[in-house]
């Protein structure tokens, strides 16, 4: 399993790296035991927050490859900055021309076409994302591990893309099957980033390659396989297949121990990061709207924000602005376990998806296991907002309608102070168990490999193990 978020990768990471952690301590109970491929913790960007409570979650029987990442961009950029240092002049011009309105335009016009330039170049070392740099070794480490564990197929879960990559390098030198694993889209994500004409070329193409090579395609929500049907039509439609994420009962344990405790508050709960798309901004005029209305005390309600934030605005600097400071508050960062305790408090759910109709963020599944109501700020037609409203009993509002995300909020407070708020429905909670996923996993896997003995590939095996 070529996974390079693995714990103790927290944070922005953790969805990603619990994925493929569930996946992995399940598996074993469908008759197939799991190596992963991942990265040494040190080698992980700062920006990926450790949280070594995850490691625990680690059954002790799994084997762990990790490998070292080079940083070749890093490298050339330090080796950029020596010599610059090397070649500048050591003294300025001391009575320097004053450039014309001419020669400014000259010098922008140089200096976007070496903008553009710097950004192609830049790309290179990060193709297809910033982790290409695992990609030698993880390939190195893969095919070791191939015919020293006898491998009957590889498994890849992206983002990073790397993964991907890796895994069809790897079934080209060891020929074994490929299943790939797609929690997000990779060209179409709303999420992107603008990048270069060249790196989108090249990234396209390479994405055109993994799904064209790889036996079968996961993608962890219906619509993002019906997209795949649409883009990639020349391929057998049953090469994909969707696979939603799914909770961990074992790390609800404590659920059964209901708090009856009245609050004295309704307390509205985010956990998660916050940015890009993922911007609270609308639900906070909503919460505005609601706090001013006579129906409602605004000293009674609470909204939690637990998770790292990274907006193109100062948060405490609006909220005080739009007066509503004294309601939200902002607990940063937090560890996994800290952030189940924020969901177990709370009264309301809140789940921020706008944008984008193909993701399932897989904080749902979490919300879904502590059978709390859900206030998803999604689009109504998407992957999220079928889940939430066909599924888990809740309340889909669309980000653009601030008015009816306040009438929710009010109702949601009515409801909370006559002791009638909805809570998850049960059929929700027992289909969404990660052990319900990971058979479904544990079928695609014996099938693939079945056929593969079939066809003469490779030779049959008792002990099935996968990478």
């Amino acid at each position: 399993m070529i996974a390079y978020l693995f714990p103790p990768v927290g944070g922005i990471g953790s969805a990603g790296a619990q994925r493929v952690l569930k996946f992995a301590k399940y598996l074993p109970h469908f008759d197939w035991a799991p190596i992963i491929l991942t990265a040494k913790e040190h080698c992980y960007e700062p920006y990926f927050a450790t949280d070594a409570s995850l490691l625990e979650k680690v059954p002790k029987d799994i084997r762990i490859i990790r490998t070292t990442v080079i940083r070749w961009l890093t490298r050339v950029l330090t080796l950029k900055q020596r010599v610059a240092r090397i070649l500048s002049p050591v003294t300025q011009p001391e009575d320097p021309a004053k450039p014309s309105a001419q020669t400014d335009r000259a010098v922008s016009s140089r200096k976007s076409w070496y903008q553009k330039a710097k950004d192609t170049f830049t790309d290179l070392f990060e193709i297809p994302d910033e982790e290409m740099g695992w990609m030698l070794p993880a390939v190195v480490s893969g095919f070791i591990a191939t015919k020293r564990y006898g491998i009957d197929i590889i498994f890849s879960t992206g983002r990073p893309w790397s993964s991907h990559v890796i895994g069809m390098v790897l079934k080209f030198i060891t020929g074994k099957p490929l299943v790939v694993d797609f929690r997000d889209p990779w060209m179409t994500n709303p999420f992107r980033s603008d990048y270069s004409a060249f790196r989108n070329a090249m990234e396209a193409f390479l994405e055109r390659k993994v799904i064209e090579h790889a036996d079968v395609v996961i993608s962890n929500t219906n619509e993002l396989q019906a997209e795949f049907f649409r883009r990639f039509s020349s391929q057998p439609k049953s090469k994909f297949v969707s696979l939603l994420n799914g909770f961990d009962p074992d790390d609800y344990e404590t659920e059964q121990q209901q708090d009856v405790t009245p609050r004295r508050c309704l307390t509205i709960t985010h956990t998660g990061f916050l940015y890009g798309r993922r911007d609270p901004k609308q639900f906070l005029e909503g919460l505005a709207v609601t706090a001013k209305r006579a129906t409602v005390d605004r000293t009674k309600i609470r909204v939690v924000f637990a998770g790292s934030i990274q907006l193109p605005y100062d948060l405490p600097t609006h909220l005080a602005s739009m007066k509503i400071d004294d309601l939200v508050v902002l607990q940063g960062q937090v560890s996994y376990q800290e952030s189940l305790a924020h969901l177990r408090s709370a009264d309301l759910l809140l789940l921020l998806q706008p944008g984008t109709s193909t993701q399932v963020p897989s904080k749902l599944f979490e919300y879904i296991a502590v059978k709390k109501p859900i206030l998803a700020i999604t689009p109504t037609e998407g992957a999220t907002g079928r889940i939430v409203q066909d599924e888990c009993s809740g309340t889909v509002v669309e980000s653009d309608n601030v008015r009816q995300i306040a009438d929710e909020i009010e109702r949601a407070y009515q409801n909370w102070a006559a002791g009638a708020l909805v809570a998850t429905s049960e059929k929700a909670h027992r289909k969404y168990n990660i052990t319900n996923m990971t058979g479904e996993l544990a079928k695609m896997l014996t099938d693939l490999s079945r056929s593969h003995r079939l066809s003469g590939s490779t030779r049959s095996s008792i002990h099935r193990t996968t990478v």
